[in-house]
């Protein structure tokens, strides 16, 4: 836009441009008198490095992070759901206790939606893992009824709720490649699904941990596995707990050594 075209005058165009802070200001004193005196911006000055400094200096410091074990100790509480689910962990297997489809649903339909979903986990685990992993799923769509059934009645189908619950409870066991043997993709092909698993995972994971607190601010801590936090020992197969077990120790005495 040539200056003719702007629709101020030439004085008044600076007004709308961005303010840059007045950081330095000048003194000028004749015998000992103050006779002028003005600010400008450090920008493009002798004093914008000492500028800089000083916003250095006053930015907080850092808050140191915790010892590695630590870090490790708070990573397992949000793995498992807290400490004393993590004293309490075992390697044992899961089975098929307690996985029982309720008896009683608000609707008809939801009985129809809730008996879908679990016969195509069923098929899912058939086809791309074992029975033990079925069983997890079994927990989570139980765990989901429990905790927000509106997640499983106003999914878009069945298989999208299938599908959430497999990548959650995968990603919470690495059953995915690169760290395990199966591809996401082999779980929407068995679904029939087009739309990614993990779009549907995300809800399924915010249900399944409420408001519980996950990992802390510094992420994931080096030398461990990357598992999905859902704050569920129920969702976790024993090879994973196993796993899980052997962290604790080793977290352990490195606490004791400390």
């Amino acid at each position: 836009m040539s200056p003719d075209e702007f629709p101020f005058d030439n004085d008044d165009r600076w007004a709308y441009a961005p303010a840059v802070p007045e950081r330095v200001t000048h003194l000028v004193f004749v015998d000992g008198r103050l006779v002028d005196a003005w600010r400008e911006p450090a920008i493009g000055t002798e004093w914008e490095a000492v500028a800089l400094r000083h916003d250095r200096e006053a930015r907080p410091p850092e808050p140191p992070q915790p010892a590695p074990h630590v870090r490790v100790s708070q990573w397992l509480a949000a793995v498992c759901g807290g400490v004393a689910a993590v004293d309490a962990l075992t390697d044992e297997p899961l089975d098929d206790d307690r996985i029982d489809l309720p008896t009683e649903y608000p609707h008809p339909a939801d009985r129809e939606r809730v008996e879908a979903t679990a016969d195509l986990l069923d098929a899912v685990a058939e086809r791309c893992f074992d029975a033990e992993t079925s069983y997890a799923f079994r927990h989570a769509l139980l765990a989901l009824w429990a905790e927000d059934p509106d997640v499983v009645t106003r999914a878009t189908s069945a298989a999208h709720v299938a599908a959430g619950i497999c990548w959650a409870v995968g990603k919470a066991n690495g059953l995915f490649s690169p760290a395990g043997a199966t591809r996401v993709r082999a779980v929407q092909d068995a679904l029939a699904l087009r739309s990614p698993a993990s779009s549907h995972g995300r809800t399924v994971r915010t249900a399944l941990i409420g408001f519980r607190s996950t990992i802390e601010p510094w992420g994931r801590p080096g030398g461990v596995p990357d598992l999905l936090e859902l704050g569920r020992c129920d969702l976790l197969l024993g090879v994973t707990r196993a796993r899980l077990i052997r962290i604790r120790d080793r977290a352990r005495a490195a606490a004791a050594a400390a």
